[in-house]
């Protein structure tokens, strides 16, 4: 039996940041990939998730996608990995850089452009430390049950406590457009043992740490390595989501 685990970076005491403009959409988006997905997930409500972004890089002919999470009306946080060019060191443009939302569709067509793209100044793309990156947009006008932040958690989180998972991505590796679901899904995941996640990833000592660890042992038929990269992981308390993390990668085991 193939088992995911799925690595989080953790959000308390992160990077803040500011973003972009209101603008017509750019063409069809016909070719965007994702190899991080939610599968089995459930979609998400309109109100239920007003504070998730959907982002599209756009490089050459090439679309690619992540998440984002909006901490407050000038501030985009997504993962480190999604602005960094995957050929150099280099940072995304922000002219190439999309931020859809106000809508759980993939049919949204409401987007900003950020002004300033900025990479955590010591990721690491060879183990993911630090992977976060903060985007800087003019002010977000915020409406209630359409676009809104999510405070930050900030208690200690422990194993088998729940967290939700979200994505826009395609619902098979390397798919296109066509295989993206029309809506933001959704599931929830279970904070795994320590030891389950050291057979991964050695240096992990616990959700507090550097990295919050997911299994699927808790979790049968729930596929949590897909995410969307940079998506924000939430904990939900009295009803309410707090942000906790952000989906950074994920790896197969037997």
């Amino acid at each position: 039996m193939k088992l995911c685990t799925t690595f989080v970076l953790p959000l308390l005491g992160a990077l803040a940041a500011q973003a972009a403009v209101l603008g017509s959409v750019p063409g069809e988006f016909s070719s965007v990939t994702s190899d991080n997905r939610v599968t089995n997930g459930n979609m998400v409500a309109q109100g239920d998730a007003p504070f998730l972004v959907r982002l599209i890089f756009v490089s050459g002919n090439q679309h690619e996608l992540c998440g984002g999470t909006i901490i407050d009306s000038t501030t985009i946080l997504t993962a480190g990995h999604c602005v960094q060019l995957k050929s150099d060191s280099e940072i995304r443009s922000p002219k190439d850089t999309y931020i859809f939302y106000g809508s759980t569709s993939l049919k949204s067509t409401k987007y900003i452009q950020p002004t300033k793209v900025i990479l955590h100044p010591e990721y690491n793309p060879n183990d993911f430390r630090n992977d976060i990156a903060i985007l800087k947009v003019p002010e977000i006008k915020f409406e209630k049950g359409i676009v809104e932040a999510v405070p930050v958690y900030d208690k200690s989180i422990a194993p088998k406590q729940a967290m939700n998972i979200f994505g826009w991505g395609t619902t098979r590796s390397h798919g296109t457009a066509s295989d993206n679901p029309p809506s933001l899904l959704t599931q929830t995941v279970h904070i795994s043992e320590p030891k389950a996640c050291q057979v991964i990833e050695p240096r992990y000592n616990s959700a507090n740490d550097s990295q919050i660890c997911t299994d699927a042992h808790y979790d049968v038929g729930v596929d949590a390595c897909q995410g969307d990269s940079g998506t924000g992981s939430t904990i939900k308390k009295n009803g309410k989501h707090y942000l906790a993390g952000l989906v950074s990668y994920g790896t197969n085991r037997k």
